[in-house]
This record gives structure tokens, sequence and C-alpha cells, in this order.
């Protein structure tokens, strides 16, 4: 089965624009692992103690990876450099937004997708 881990800015704006990151990847690649890391957690959990709409859908993210019961890696590390280490150890794909790892990725080899407003995952 096929590992993905996903990042916060591919939650983030999923839920800023409706639309749920983990059903768009199924409907993209089928049957699959999601796979988070603690400190991805940690960074909702920081911005969801904003107003707005970047905390509104941080709490909301936070709330649905809690009922889908996503996998949650325990590494204590900087979240990209822990993306970039588990992508490449386990062959996994990564969904991110961020442009910048997005490149830095797609550079070591890694398949990286990107989540868009329509709640579509496309090739990065």
């Amino acid at each position: 089965m096929l590992k993905v881990i996903v990042d916060t800015s591919a939650i983030l704006y999923g839920f800023e624009y409706r639309k749920d990151v983990f059903d768009a990847i199924e409907n993209r690649l089928g049957r699959y692992e999601a796979v988070i890391s603690r400190g991805v957690l940690r960074e909702l959990d920081k911005m969801g103690t904003n107003k707005g709409k970047k905390g509104a859908a941080a709490r909301a993210a936070l709330n649905a990876l809690k009922a889908k019961n996503i996998k949650v890696d325990s590494t204590i590390t900087y979240v990209d450099r822990w993306i970039s280490k588990s992508a490449q150890a386990d062959g996994a794909a990564v969904v991110t937004n961020d442009s910048g790892l997005a490149a830095k990725l797609s550079s070591e080899g890694v398949r990286v997708f990107k989540m868009s407003k329509s709640g579509k995952i496309a090739d990065a």
C-alpha cells in the first residue's frame, strides 16, 4: 500500500477551501496509508489558537485528523526535515502546498502532489 506523507500546508489549504485532503488523496491514488508527524500536530495546534480563517481551518483539521485516525510519527525533528527523510526512506509520496518544500523533494526524487482549490490532488 502506498504511504503518503501529508504536510501542514496541504491540510490547511484543503480546510480553508472546505475540502478534505485525505478524501482527495484517496480519489486520486486509491487505497493509501496517510502519515503525519507530531510536528504537524504542533503546528496545527499553534495555528488553531488564532482567530480567523486560518485558525478555524487548523481547528477543523485537528478534529478531522482525530476522527480519521491518521498515523502520527513521533519523531521529534523539524517537520520539513522529517518529511524529506521519511519520504526517501519509505518511498512515500508527499502532499504539500509549500512550493519550496515541493521543489526540494522533487529534486530528491520524491513524488510530490499539491492540493487545488477545487479539492483535487495534482502532481506538483
